[in-house]
């Protein structure tokens, strides 16, 4: 009889000492690494050098011929036109950069030409600096080559 009422006992103790337990705490997130860089723009291709030049050329007034362009080491494209205007002519040379496009330097030698030369070839009197003391002088040493 000891036995069922310890049995009894127990049965009843036991509702009362229910053991309650908690969920475990979720582990703290990860940081996130930070996203990646923005991908580097393309770097501009041949065609697209030569056609900002030739933009550029033409907004001068000019017309162009291309003569060349190459992208150097520092990320830089050249390009070199021939450029004639009305009564001139020169050269306009055009430094980009090659990742963000950006106009870097700009090299424009064109002159008007001269109209007060002598086309006269066959004339050894004027016209073609002969004569005007650009020779040899004689009996001045100090000055000979």
């Amino acid at each position: 009889m000891r036995i069922a009422l310890l049995l009894l006992g127990g049965l009843l103790l036991t509702p009362g000492c229910v053991v309650r337990t908690r969920p475990l705490p979720r582990p703290a997130p990860r940081p996130q690494p930070p996203p990646p860089p923005p991908p580097r723009p393309s770097s501009m291709s041949y065609n697209e050098a030569v056609d900002l030049g030739f933009g550029q050329c033409r907004s001068r007034g000019y017309e162009c011929r291309l003569k060349e362009a190459h992208r150097t080491g520092n990320d830089v494209w050249k390009v070199k036109f021939h450029a004639f205007a009305r009564d001139a002519k020169g050269h306009l040379h055009l430094d980009y950069d090659a990742y963000t496009r950006n106009l870097l330097k700009v090299d424009e030698k064109v002159k008007a030409r001269r109209d007060d030369r002598d086309d006269d070839w066959d004339d050894d009197d004027h016209g073609h600096g002969h004569g005007r003391g650009r020779g040899k002088k004689k009996g001045h040493a100090k000055h000979d080559d």
